[in-house]
């Protein structure tokens, strides 16, 4: 029997629509999943009373969701202050204490987030996400141990695969983060920030061992990109992933299609 989690992404309060937000809440109840996870963008500014929205929306989600951080999860342009000197403030004290939290998957697996924001830098970009060589320690040190059978997870934000006509740029260094991905042998990653849905391996060549990568789209955000609101959900067991894309129709969210994918002995393959 496998083990279901449910991939939300993006909902933006502050910037979502409520009627869609009630509806994920009452699929979440319907589906049921074994592990519920949000990636990222709970806020559009980082404001107080955003953040208190998306914790009510979470507490109705069921089971305790797994949250970390988006790039509009800190203060926006008009509070550089609080930006540069705490930017993870109100989401620290009115969402959630952790920032790159980590559960175990019951027998299945486990589950690493980081956080891959960067609230400023050097780069006209500042939505931009970054991992640090210091957060690859971080994840090598949370998945030491854990059996080579057992599902091995990362959560970020920002996304591994270009989507679409997508021009901005994917979560960097990217030769750096794939060497991560392959030393700590992740096999799947759960990310957002595009509102676009992505399915699919990485790396895309067979140069390395490849992993799942689930992008959701945005769950309930009025900021589409070219596609309806949506979240992926996932059937999980340590040798096969089937990912389910689902879209609001205006009245109902429907699953539109879903993906196999088979662990192999040299990383895991799409079946076609």
């Amino acid at each position: 029997m496998s083990f279901t989690l449910l991939h939300y992404s993006d909902p933006h309060f502050g910037a979502s629509d409520s009627r869609i937000a009630s509806a994920a809440v009452r699929q979440a109840l319907t589906l049921d999943p074994d592990a519920t996870v949000v990636s990222g963008d709970f806020s559009m500014r980082g404001r107080r009373r955003e953040f208190l929205a998306a914790r009510i929306w979470l507490e109705e989600l069921p089971g305790s969701p797994i949250v970390f951080p988006g790039n509009h999860d800190v203060p926006a342009f008009n509070n550089l202050w609080e930006r540069f000197t705490a930017p993870f403030q109100n989401y620290r004290k009115h969402l959630s204490e952790e920032e790159e939290p980590q559960a175990e998957l019951g027998t299945l697996g486990k589950i690493v987030t980081v956080n891959s924001c960067t609230p400023f830098g050097w780069h006209r970009d500042w939505s931009r996400g970054f991992l640090s060589p210091m957060q690859g320690t971080h994840i090598a040190n949370s998945f030491e141990g854990l059996p080579p059978e057992k599902l091995r997870i990362l959560g970020m934000h920002h996304p591994l695969l270009a989507s679409g006509e997508k021009k901005r740029a994917l979560v960097s260094p990217l030769p750096l983060i794939s060497n991560m991905l392959q030393d700590n042998q992740v096999d799947l990653v759960l990310a957002g920030h595009f509102h676009q849905s992505k399915v699919g391996v990485f790396p895309m060549d067979n140069a390395k061992r490849p992993l799942v990568v689930s992008q959701a789209p945005s769950i309930c955000s009025t900021r589409l990109k070219g596609e309806p609101n949506g979240f992926h959900f996932l059937h999980l067991s340590p040798d096969e992933i089937t990912i389910e894309a689902w879209q609001w129709d205006g009245h109902h969210f429907r699953e539109t299609s879903s993906t196999r994918f088979l662990k192999k002995d040299e990383g895991w393959q799409s079946e076609t």
